[in-house]
């Protein structure tokens, strides 16, 4: 029993801490399972699976058996027979049946076999429509979780720079008790401390909304604390623009439903064309009757009646109906052309776009990189300079500031470039 309580004990810390501490992949894994729209996608193919097996009806034939038994009572009744009145005493009949109906379609001018084709491509479409569904929504939870880890670390530059004004603000209130500093430098280091105290309770709550918006995403309820986490930043790597654009072209989502739709808009018009011919079906029946029950399985060769039945159907006019709805699918699939070229256009300018804002990113960290160092060193010197009165607390102030921005702008680029990414691989198909 010990050991029971034990494992479960342990199953609830990894449960918490889980919940508590996610990785971007947890938190994907997480939405996927808790996301409506997911949910729904799955039951929507799953019925258009069903809706191919369906779709063979039209060719497979339709077989059906009945049984039927009536009692039939005629009261009694008076009838005139060469001008005699005649009665007629109660009679009761007893009349029983069954039968074997058997229904083919032979032909209807390829109409069950672009319905079958239809289903087949629906489903397609329909995995199509999941995917998208699926990976727009990996997107969604990837800007929220580095919109939160970007608010995280935000925080922490603004706690460290409370921090440096902190003890900034102790040093110029020492150096002004001894009358070293006058006391408008005082004043200043005050405004300063105050200035990013307000910048860390702002922080703090765009924090908390950043978190709370991964939550509705998670599908997880308000008042649960969850923490993000990555362990190691990685780049975003180099992407070959042509590459790109044919990997997109091949295995972007958007663009294969859209491929998807016009087959989809093709087998409808063969559909429609296929009411211009004729349709041929044959019927076969067997029935055996009789007043007695044993009548309908002793003496096999009495009591039946069987038929064969062929029929030819030709449309000839139907007030041009079947004209004008091949005509609007007509042109409804041929406009397909003109929407996957469009698509085309857009997909190449997403690619380009993205791709340029990425190498942007990624020449935009190297140089704040390097505007962190200078800022820091700067903000060493000034320090030691405003100890020495060689500088004011103005210069270093200033300094502060912009060690600050410099560190607040690299985390921006960074995660703003790791969204990018994920929105560049959504585009190319391979997210």
């Amino acid at each position: 029993m010990r050991k029971l309580v034990l494992i479960a004990l342990f199953f609830v810390a990894t449960a918490i801490g889980a919940d508590q501490n996610l990785t971007l992949q947890e938190c994907i894994q997480i939405a996927l399972k808790n996301n409506p729209d997911i949910r729904l996608a799955d039951k929507m193919l799953e019925s258009a699976k069903v809706g191919v097996a369906g779709s063979y009806s039209s060719i497979l034939p339709n077989v059906s058996f009945g049984t039927s038994a009536t009692h039939q009572t005629q009261g009694p009744s008076e009838y005139v027979i060469g001008g005699v009145l005649t009665d007629k005493a109660k009679s009761t009949t007893n009349i029983y049946g069954t039968g074997l109906s058997y229904y083919q379609n032979l032909y209807d001018g390829g109409k069950w076999w672009n319905s079958i084709r239809l289903a087949k491509n629906s489903y397609k479409g329909q995995s199509f429509t999941r995917d998208i569904a699926r990976q727009t929504l990996i997107v969604t939870v990837t800007e929220k979780f580095y919109g939160v880890l970007q608010a995280q670390e935000l925080l922490k530059v603004y706690q460290k720079s409370l921090e440096n004004s902190h003890e900034q603000l102790k040093k110029t209130e020492e150096m002004h008790r001894i009358g070293q500093v006058a006391k408008k430098d005082l004043f200043k280091s005050q405004v300063r401390e105050g200035s990013d105290r307000l910048n860390v309770i702002q922080q703090e709550s765009t924090l908390k909304l950043k978190i709370a918006e991964l939550k509705v995403v998670l599908g997880l309820s308000s008042d649960q604390e969850i923490q993000v986490n990555e362990s190691i930043y990685q780049r975003p790597q180099f992407v070959d623009m042509e590459t790109a654009i044919a990997k997109a072209l091949s295995q972007n989502p958007e663009f294969n439903a859209l491929q998807t739709e016009k087959q989809t808009s093709f087998l409808q018009y063969r559909i429609a064309k296929s009411n211009w011919y004729p349709s041929i079906n044959s019927t076969y029946s067997y029935s055996r009757n009789g007043s007695e029950f044993s009548k309908l399985y002793s003496d096999i060769g009495k009591w039946y009646s069987s038929s064969l039945n062929l029929s030819l159907s030709i449309p000839i006019f139907d007030g041009l109906s079947r004209k004008t709805t091949i005509q609007q699918k007509k042109i409804d699939y041929m406009s397909y052309d003109d929407k996957i070229e469009k698509k085309k256009l857009e997909i190449r300018s997403q690619i380009e776009n993205l791709i340029l804002t990425m190498n942007t990113y990624r020449d935009m960290v190297a140089i704040n990189e390097l505007n962190i160092e200078s800022a820091q060193e700067d903000l060493r010197l000034q320090q030691e300079m405003y100890r020495l009165n060689s500088a004011t607390l103005l210069e270093v102030l200033d300094a502060q500031v912009a060690l600050t921005t410099a560190e607040g702008k690299l985390i921006s680029i960074k995660y703003d470039a790791k969204i990018a990414e994920a929105r560049l691989a959504y585009a190319m198909g391979t997210l």
